[in-house]
């Protein structure tokens, strides 16, 4: 990746992260009730049996009642995660319960990697991304460790779906030739379709 992009990358995280940031946490939460609605009426997620959700940091879209709801449909729920700080391959995990990820990792919970839990990504059908921004074709920029990115690889862009608040969507993100593009974002005012299903 050039300096050039990546100096541009480091700028929008600080800029959008900076914005999330000041979101009130009882307006955060209402917007996250929205973005759950419209979840639930993609038909993608009617039809998955096994999702794949991250679990809300700091402030990103809150996914705890998401997890929640998903557990409660009878679907199979995963989250990520990785050994140890400083290992740099994503893992899926099945949980049962959201207290089940009680063993957090760079602050960010994850449930104990059982060899039995973990979930190849041909498994899931449907996987909800976070971002600091994306971009309306789909682009994201994240926190810049490229977890997401590497999982990412050989998932077909139509099982994956950005969360994001509506003021992290701008028009155009710089991107370099190992960025993801996710299918769909939804945010609280909208979905936002980069692919067609």
């Amino acid at each position: 990746m050039s300096d050039y992009l990546e100096s541009e990358k480091r700028k929008i995280r600080f800029d959008f992260l900076s914005l999330r940031n000041k979101i009130d946490p009882a307006l955060a939460a209402a917007y996250s009730a929205s973005i759950l609605a419209r979840i639930k009426k993609l038909s993608a997620y009617e039809k998955a049996k096994t999702v794949l959700f991250y679990l809300s940091y700091g402030s990103e879209v809150i996914t705890d009642f998401m997890v929640k709801s998903a557990i409660e449909e009878g679907k199979i729920v995963a989250v990520p995660a990785i050994k140890i700080v400083g290992d740099v391959k994503m893992q899926v995990v099945k949980i049962a319960r959201l207290e089940d990820a009680n063993q957090p990792v760079y602050g960010i919970r994850q449930p104990e990697i059982n060899p039995d839990d973990i979930i190849t990504k041909n498994d899931v059908d449907l996987a909800f991304i976070p971002a600091i921004a994306f971009d309306v074709n789909g682009h994201r920029i994240g926190y810049g460790k490229g977890y997401y990115d590497r999982w990412l690889k050989r998932v077909p862009i139509n099982k994956t779906v950005g969360l994001a608040y509506d003021s992290q969507i701008t028009d155009k993100l710089p991107t370099g030739q190992h960025d993801l593009p996710v299918g769909t974002i939804v945010t609280e005012k909208r979905i936002i379709q980069v692919i067609k299903n």
